[in-house]
């Protein structure tokens, strides 16, 4: 039976190419013009999922959400916020209202249909999970059955990803998470800005890296920002799907602790480089840190990002860089640095 989705938007062209969208994908689709009949048509159909923009005459999608949100019936069916808007007070206030995604316009079709499709897949693994509960079956869910977190990654990187853009924001500081999220491809910073408005890098992650894990498991909000530095398939993964892995497979929990106990050792590290390395010592470290393991030794990101991730200006980042070049330390371009003499980095303090 093909699932049916109510999508609630005011702008008839996007609400017309948006329903042939999902038409095509073969979902049953229902259609409101304004927040007032979307509440009326989703009490009368009970949809699987409801696409709902946000700015709309005579109830905005905010209100639709916090009136459908008091009904049970309403209790496990996914919202997903269609709108405009984009900056991260917006964004905050979704989420916290408790909506499963946002997307913002314009988007890609793959966008829109990944985010559906992984709402609809979470409903599905609940539903499976609770019934599997009440029967008191003692056997494991075979995709449960894990040995660690790399299989874990692997279970996690069949699911249905979502496309971000560089520069697109995964979550931001002071706000709560309901996912964890997985790099399956791209490359992820996290970060803390000022008042002024400068950034300082506290995390680069790589494919295959969890961001977000501290809030997602833990009851409170987000310490730092994260933003994709390029495009990136990111792996949005339910807490409910985690805490039922971490149920079934507590020495998983061992593992998170692991890699969480890893990143705040990172972090101090960086503190102390900070406080105590000089300019050309903290700029060496950050060029290793981010060649890792390349082969080709080569470091692909901005100016700006590599000044911020070592905690100096980017004029002083330049001139260092410029330095180490005469020295021949590394080789420039404008889109890459590459590592030439690592021994030497590895030695300044």
């Amino acid at each position: 039976m093909k699932k049916h989705i109510l999508l609630i938007e005011d702008d008839k062209i996007v609400r017309e190419n948006t329903a042939e969208i999902l038409e095509f994908a073969d979902y049953h689709v229902s259609m409101a013009n304004d927040g007032k009949m979307g509440v009326e048509l989703a009490k009368k159909e009970i949809p699987d999922l409801i696409v709902c923009d946000i700015m709309m005459p005579k109830l905005d999608g905010y209100g639709v959400f916090q009136i459908l949100s008091k009904n049970q019936k309403f209790k496990h069916i996914p919202f997903i916020f269609l709108t405009a808007k984009t900056n991260h007070s917006d964004i905050r206030k979704g989420m916290e209202l408790g909506a499963d995604d946002y997307i913002t316009k314009p988007f890609e079709e793959s966008e829109l249909l990944s985010a559906i499709s992984t709402r609809l897949d979470k409903v599905a693994f609940l539903g499976e999970f609770t019934k599997n509960n009440i029967n008191n079956k003692e056997k494991k869910i075979n995709t449960l059955e894990v040995d660690n977190i790399n299989d874990l990654i692997k279970i996690f990187c069949k699911k249905q990803s979502h496309v971000y853009q560089k520069g697109d924001s995964l979550f931001c500081e002071g706000n709560r998470s309901n996912h964890l999220f997985l790099v399956k491809k791209g490359l992820v910073k996290t970060f803390k800005s000022t008042e002024e408005g400068k950034e300082l890098i506290t995390g680069l992650f790589k494919k295959n890296s969890f961001i977000g894990y501290t809030s997602s498991l833990g009851d409170f909000p987000h310490t730092e920002n994260a933003e994709t530095i390029e495009l990136s398939n990111i792996i949005k993964i339910d807490k409910t799907e985690i805490v039922a892995i971490l149920e079934s497979n507590p020495h998983i929990a061992l593992n998170l602790l692991e890699l969480l106990a890893k990143n705040i050792k990172v972090t101090k590290e960086k503190l102390v480089q900070v406080a105590y390395n000089s300019v050309r010592g903290r700029t060496a470290k950050s060029l290793l840190l981010l060649v890792n393991n390349d082969p080709f030794n080569k470091i692909i990101l901005s100016r700006a990002d590599l000044a911020s991730l070592t905690g100096i200006a980017k004029e002083t980042l330049i001139r260092t860089l410029s330095d180490f070049k005469d020295e021949g330390l590394i080789e420039t371009s404008r889109t890459f640095v590459k590592i030439i003499n690592k021994k030497e980095l590895q030695k300044l303090r």
